[in-house]
C-alpha cells in the first residue's frame, strides 16, 4: 500500500514539474555522462564566470548536497559547499567555525564565507548563493545576466518586502551577487560599517541585503525583460496548489507578488530557480530539462511550441 502510494507521489511529481519545464527555455550544456557527475562544467561560449555556493552542514552531505552537485551545480564555472568537514566527493569550502553549525549561527557562518569567497573575487564576474536543496538553471542565470555588468555593484533574487527597508532576497531561493557587490560588503561592510549587523543569529539573507545597502549595493528587483520574478522560494507544486495560503492570499502580497496568482502559468520560460527540492525533484527536473526531447516532425507547417 505504502509502495503505491509512493509510486503515485512520485508520479505526481512528475507531472507538476513537467508542467514547469515545458514553459522554460534552455540549452542543454551537459550529456548523459554519468563520469562526469562531479565534475565543474564549462564551455568556450560561456562570457560570464559564475561561482556558485552552497550552505549545508555534514549530516546534509549524502541526503542533499551530492544530488545538488549531481544535477545543477557541476554547471557553474565553480562550485563549492560550505561547511566544516572535508567529503571525498564534494567540493567543500572547509570554514573554520568555533561556534556550532546550526541555523542560529548562520550570519556568523555567512561573514566567514564571504571572507573566503573575496579571494576569488577577481576570477569570476558573479557569485550565487544557494542552499543544498535549491535547484538552479545555470543556463538561465548565465543568460540572465548579459545584460548587466559584474562591475555595477548589485544583487538579486526573490524579493520578500519585509523585515528590512527595501526588502531582503530569499536565501533558499538563491541570491546573486556581482563581482562589485562582493567586494564592497566584504571590503566596506562586513564586520566594519555600523549598518552592518554582528549580531549572531540566523536570517543571513536579510542582513546580506542590510548590509549591501549600507555600502551602496543596489538590490534589483526585475531581473529580466518580462519584469517577473526569476527566482521562486519553493518547489514547482507549490505554485499549483489550490487551498488557501495566508502568505500568498493576504492583500498585501497579492499587490506586490501578482505574478504568483494559481489560476494560470506566471513562470518566465527563463525562469532560474525553485527551493524545497529533494532528491527525487531534482532528478526529475534534470531529466525533463536535460534528456527528454519531445519529437517534432519537420514540416512547413510545423511550429515550435
Amino acid at each position: 500500500m505504502q509502495s503505491g502510494v509512493r509510486q503515485y507521489l512520485n508520479l505526481l511529481l512528475g507531472v507538476l514539474a513537467g508542467c514547469i519545464v515545458c514553459h522554460l527555455n534552455v540549452k542543454p550544456i551537459i550529456k548523459d555522462d554519468s563520469h562526469c557527475l562531479n565534475k565543474n562544467v564549462s564551455t568556450p561560449e560561456q562570457k560570464s564566470r559564475i561561482l556558485c555556493y552552497l550552505n549545508t552542514y555534514p549530516a546534509n552531505y549524502e541526503k542533499k548536497a551530492i544530488h545538488a552537485q549531481n544535477t545543477w551545480a557541476r554547471k557553474c564555472d565553480k562550485h563549492f559547499f560550505t561547511s566544516t568537514v572535508k567529503h571525498d566527493k564534494l567540493s567543500i569550502m572547509i570554514l573554520n567555525m568555533t561556534e556550532p553549525e546550526i541555523r542560529k549561527h548562520l550570519w556568523v557562518k555567512m561573514r566567514k564565507i564571504l571572507r573566503q569567497l573575496y579571494l576569488f573575487a577577481d576570477e569570476y564576474d558573479y557569485f550565487f548563493k544557494a542552499d543544498d536543496d535549491t535547484y538552479a538553471v545555470v543556463e538561465n542565470l548565465r543568460e540572465a545576466v548579459k545584460n548587466h555588468s559584474p562591475n555595477f555593484p548589485f544583487m538579486v533574487g526573490h524579493k520578500w518586502h519585509v523585515l528590512c527597508p527595501g526588502g531582503y532576497f530569499s536565501g533558499g531561493a538563491g541570491y546573486l551577487l556581482s563581482r562589485a557587490a562582493l567586494k564592497r560588503i566584504v571590503e566596506l561592510a562586513i564586520d566594519k560599517h555600523p549598518a552592518c549587523p554582528t549580531i549572531d543569529e540566523d536570517k543571513e539573507d536579510v542582513k546580506m541585503c542590510l548590509c549591501g545597502q549600507a555600502v551602496g549595493v543596489r538590490l534589483l528587483e526585475k531581473f529580466g525583460e518580462t519584469g517577473v520574478s526569476l527566482f521562486y522560494p519553493y518547489e514547482p507544486q507549490r505554485y499549483f496548489k489550490k487551498q488557501k495560503d495566508s502568505k500568498f492570499t493576504n492583500d498585501r502580497n497579492k499587490n506586490v507578488f501578482p505574478y504568483m496568482r494559481r489560476d494560470k502559468m506566471g513562470f518566465s520560460s527563463k525562469h532560474i530557480s525553485f527551493h524545497y527540492m529533494n532528491d527525487t525533484a531534482m532528478y526529475i527536473t534534470e531529466f525533463l530539462l536535460y534528456f527528454l526531447n519531445p519529437y517534432q516532425p519537420m514540416t512547413n507547417s510545423s511550429k515550435t511550441i
